[in-house]
C-alpha cells in the first residue's frame, strides 16, 4: 500500500474511534446508526470496567453513574487511557469540576487510587471524612515502604 493510501486509511481509523468514543459525526461510508450502537457499546464496557475498579465511587452515584460516566467518556473520547484505574480517577476529577458532592467512602477511594498511580517520590495526601465520626485519613506512598494510611480522629465541634 503506497504511504499516500496509508495515511489516508489511518485518518480515517482516527474519525472512526473518534466517531465511536465521542459520538462524533461517522466518516461517510458508515450507517450512522449501526456506528453510533457500536460506539454505545464500548463506552457502556469501559464504563463497566470503571464501575468494577471504583465501586464506593459507583455506590455514591447510584442510578446517575451510567449517564454521568457516558458524558465523561464523550468528553474525554480517545483522550482517555483505556485502563480503568486511571479512566476512574479522571472520572472522578471530572466529577468534581462538575460541582458533583461525593460522600467519604468515594473521596477515600479516590485518594487510594491516586495513591496506586503514583509511580516515583514520596506523595502525602489528606483528607478531611465526616462519616461515622470527624477524622483525618493521611495515605503516604514511598518508593520503597509502599502505601501507608492512618486515621486520626479530630475533635468534635
Amino acid at each position: 500500500m503506497p504511504a499516500r493510501d496509508r495515511s489516508a486509511y489511518a485518518e480515517r481509523q482516527a474519525q472512526l474511534l473518534a466517531a465511536l468514543l465521542r459520538g462524533d459525526d461517522f466518516p461517510s461510508g458508515f450507517v450512522a446508526a449501526r456506528a453510533e450502537a457500536a460506539g454505545s457499546t464500548l463506552r457502556r464496557k469501559r464504563g463497566r470496567t470503571v464501575a468494577h475498579e471504583w465501586p464506593a465511587l459507583t455506590l455514591c452515584l447510584g442510578d446517575t453513574f451510567t449517564a454521568r460516566f457516558d458524558a465523561f467518556d464523550r468528553g474525554a473520547g480517545a483522550t482517555a487511557s483505556g485502563a480503568p484505574l486511571p479512566d476512574g480517577l479522571a472520572f472522578a476529577r471530572w466529577l468534581e469540576t462538575a460541582g458533583v458532592v461525593l460522600d467519604d467512602d468515594a473521596r477515600v477511594e479516590i485518594l487510594l487510587g491516586r495513591a496506586a498511580l503514583r509511580r516515583h517520590g514520596v506523595w502525602v495526601r489528606a483528607a478531611r471524612l465526616r462519616e461515622p465520626y470527624p477524622r483525618l485519613l493521611v495515605v503516604v506512598r514511598m518508593p520503597f515502604a509502599g502505601l501507608v494510611q492512618r486515621s486520626v480522629r479530630l475533635a468534635e465541634r
